[in-house]
């Protein structure tokens, strides 16, 4: 259970600010394996055990059972009942670097996509660089795979157009001309969607959620809280992977854990939480219907 900061070890302390820096740290941004530590009553030193999914006691605040004092699990000493027990802050992707690069990446995409209430509870995620790298590589783990497959079938469709065009004296293009341009579309389509996914249509995004927060959700949090949410959600881009409806999939997907994340982050209701996300994406929905009506019936006009 280290600081934050400058990694001081937490265990076995009585106030909730690290020794070495003066961090103060919240026990509830921590996540434990059952069993592996015990939190000490701070008037009598009673031990209770972890009974969630983080490890953590419920409830967070109660009457100590032994001296019968209120207790609130910010006050209590975390002691280790184990060599190897550990405390997470934050996501499996903050501690990459103690658990391993895909351990940490496979981990925090399952916890979004299955769990996604579960994980942006208590890790709102204090650093935008990180959710940052953590989508790039979940984008890119769904999107070559996607790529490299439409590529090799619009190579043997152009083999097949170049071969019957030959045969029949067309003159068609050489194949390997079309090699090449598939070649450079591959390319410069890897380098180009997740550039614009993250910043311009993120960014977007971003403002329509944090403007309509700001009606719904006065006690919201900051616009770097909620584009770190955002940016969380990109990992069910790697469903892009699945042939033919990845991509479908992937966006139903990120929906639905966008607007887990802002709820818990926001602290607001499951309603003003879809609001918020859905009403850019419904306003451009209407607008398009609108245009397509307008085209169809000036199309019949003449």
């Amino acid at each position: 259970m280290h600081c934050q900061r400058c990694g001081y070890l937490l265990f076995n302390l009585t106030r909730p600010d690290c020794p070495e820096c003066g961090e103060v740290y919240d026990i509830e941004r921590y996540r434990f394996a059952p069993g592996s530590v015990s939190f000490h009553c701070p008037h009598c030193d009673q031990p209770y055990y972890g009974n969630d999914v983080q490890g953590l006691p419920v409830p967070r605040a109660f009457d100590c059972a032994e001296c019968g004092k209120r207790i609130h699990l910010g006050q209590m000493r975390v002691v280790p009942l184990r060599p190897d027990a550990i405390g997470w802050a934050g996501s499996a992707w903050d501690n990459r670097r103690r658990i391993g690069f895909w351990r940490a990446w496979w981990d925090t995409l399952t916890s979004t996509l299955l769990r996604p209430s579960e994980f942006y509870r208590p890790h709102a995620g204090r650093s935008t660089l990180e959710a940052l790298y953590f989508a790039v590589v979940s984008m890119y783990a769904g999107f070559i795979p996607a790529a490299l497959l439409s590529g090799l079938v619009m190579i043997a469709f152009g083999a097949f157009v170049t071969g019957a065009a030959g045969a029949g004296g067309g003159g068609a293009a050489p194949f390997p001309l079309l090699t090449g341009l598939m070649v450079i579309l591959f390319i410069g389509m890897v380098l180009y969607f997740p550039a614009m996914m993250l910043f311009v249509v993120g960014g977007i995004w971003t403002l329509a959620i944090q403007g309509a927060l700001a009606v719904l959700a006065p006690k919201r949090r900051a616009l770097g809280d909620t584009y770190r949410v955002l940016l969380y959600s990109y990992g069910t881009y790697a469903l892009n992977a699945i042939p033919i409806c990845g991509s479908n999939i992937s966006f139903i997907w990120q929906i639905v854990t966008l607007i887990n994340g802002i709820k818990e982050v926001h602290e607001t209701s499951a309603a003003r939480a879809s609001l918020a996300v859905l009403w850019l994406l419904g306003g451009f929905l209407l607008a398009y219907l609108a245009f397509a009506i307008l085209m169809f019936t000036a199309v019949l006009s003449f």
